[in-house]
């Protein structure tokens, strides 16, 4: 937001209203902790609420605040609990543990709690006040919240709360036309054995980063049935969909040079499989597809973006990589949510992954995990989908997201608190 649109947040209603509308989605059975530089909001993360062992609560929390602590501007929190039942017990908070574990870890990071509330299924109180004349029990009803100013001017600015993303994404990415995707499936029949063998041949994985790169240049005009059929049978090779992937951060002839790198790069083949509506002698005209840099550096710095990319930004300890063109994934999320709509059965698992690692890059978890279980619907035991999940449990976030300066923009808000 700019400066003349902040907005003020004035009392616990009014930042509990912003939640939801942050997140996209009224949370349940969350932890919502909100990073603060002085009177300033500053990184909004989600986390599914605990289960299990004191052990298993200290490490919750430890992930909690060091994913919160990674934006070095904050210097202090705030922590709202989304539970079950109303709390009508001053002597018995069911998520005391919970809570205790989140306060220790964040004092212990540099950001103090500075406040606290639980929302339960129809009250919501501060967690510190235990005073009925203040704040009399079971809480304040929810309508308070839905009821706000910052409520009204978010929804006035064109901002909607949805239901959660586990059951949005099932029903976004629901095939459409069940006819036309048996059609496209059909049109990728002829070329699924080459892509799926030699993908990453030379000219072959030219053609196919150039059908990839001409398609999106042209978005929204939807490519046909023939074309998608070629990009769907293209995934079918993983190194290829990695390549794909990275192309979408970066460039394709950045991609092109990290297959090189990374030594999947193959020897030509005598004849490339093109899709049959192609333009040009092997790429769409205008879209052709070189290593740009074909020194030993160049080589070795793109294949070190290769697996940075792959991992939300950076594979090791040092800085994220540049931040990656978010426009340009922007408008790739939009054709791999038209791609699996129009694609029915196994082809199915690679879009709804690639889908979830978008949303993981913009840090964005609980979008991400709705892709990634949805992916293994299709393909069980999808590897890219499981080894990204698995990350998002042990609190794994991608760098991009944790830093300010390469963090999607769509995050990138500041509302003040009065």
């Amino acid at each position: 937001m700019s400066k003349q649109e902040k907005i003020k947040v004035s009392a616990g209603e009014d930042l509990l209203a912003f939640i939801p509308h942050i997140v996209g989605y009224w949370p349940e059975n969350s932890v919502v902790c909100i990073g603060m530089r002085g009177k300033a909001l500053r990184a909004t993360m989600r986390l599914d609420l605990p289960t299990g062992s004191s052990g298993d609560l200290d490490h919750f929390a430890d992930v909690a605040a060091g994913q919160l602590g990674s934006d070095e501007q904050a210097d202090g929190s705030l922590v709202a609990i989304f539970g079950g039942p109303d709390w009508t017990d001053p002597d018995d908070f069911a998520f005391q543990d919970v809570f205790d574990a989140l306060l220790d870890a964040l004092t212990r990071e540099g950001l103090p709690v500075r406040d606290a509330w639980y929302v339960g299924r129809d009250h919501w109180r501060c967690i510190y006040c235990v005073n009925p004349a203040c704040c009399p029990w079971p809480g304040y009803s929810n309508s308070k919240i839905t009821g706000s100013f910052v409520s009204a001017e978010l929804v006035y600015r064109g901002s909607t709360v949805e239901e959660s993303p586990r059951e949005r994404v099932p029903s976004m990415t629901a095939v459409e036309d069940p006819e036309r995707a048996a059609k496209v499936e059909r049109a990728a029949e002829p070329v699924k054995g080459i892509l799926g063998v030699h993908g990453t041949a030379e000219n072959q994985l030219v053609v196919t980063l150039g059908a990839w790169e001409r398609t999106l240049a042209h978005w929204p005009e939807r490519p046909d049935i023939t074309m998608c059929g070629y990009l769907r049978a293209s995934l079918g090779n993983t190194a290829v969909r990695d390549a794909v992937l990275v192309s979408f951060a970066t460039k394709p002839e950045a991609s092109l040079a990290g297959v090189l790198g990374t030594g999947f790069l193959q020897p030509d083949l005598p004849e490339p499989a093109v899709p049959s509506n192609w333009y040009g002698a092997g790429n769409a005209a205008g879209h052709d597809i070189e290593i740009l840099d074909e020194s030993d550096a160049g080589i070795a710095a793109a294949a070190e973006l290769f697996s940075d990319v792959l991992l939300g930004g950076s594979a090791g300890d040092r800085r994220p990589a540049p931040s990656p063109d978010w426009a340009r994934m922007d408008v790739a999320e939009e054709l791999l949510l038209y791609l699996v709509r129009s694609v029915d059965g196994e082809g199915r698992a690679p879009l709804l992954c690639l889908l979830g690692w978008i949303q993981w890059c913009r840090g964005r978890g609980t979008w991400a995990g709705a892709y990634f279980l949805e992916s293994q619907k299709f393909s069980p035991g999808y590897k890219l989908a499981q080894l990204l999940d698995r990350l998002l449990q042990v609190g794994f976030v991608a760098a991009w997201a944790k830093d300010q300066q390469t963090a999607w923009p769509g995050y990138r808000r500041q509302v003040e608190a009065a």
